[in-house]
């Protein structure tokens, strides 16, 4: 099941604050770097080579867990 991720981006001087459903935190931080890219008009290479990992300027946290309930028959 997805969980709800909240993302904050600080893209030079500009922080995006985006959500997203994901399954992983990568899954998460690719669906971010789309909208911010599509957002600023750049391609979402740009975005994700900002975002590399490289630089302290991303924060990818779980905003809500859900998790599968099982049901009885």
């Amino acid at each position: 099941m997805k969980n709800l991720w909240r993302g904050s981006f600080n893209l030079k001087h500009e922080v995006f604050i985006e959500y997203a459903y994901a399954y992983s935190k990568r899954q998460a931080w690719f669906t971010c770097c789309r909208r911010i890219a599509d957002k600023t008009g750049v391609h979402p290479s740009v975005v994700m080579r900002e975002f590399d990992g490289s630089k302290d300027n991303f924060r990818i946290e779980i905003e809500v867990e859900f998790e599968h309930d099982k049901v009885a028959p």
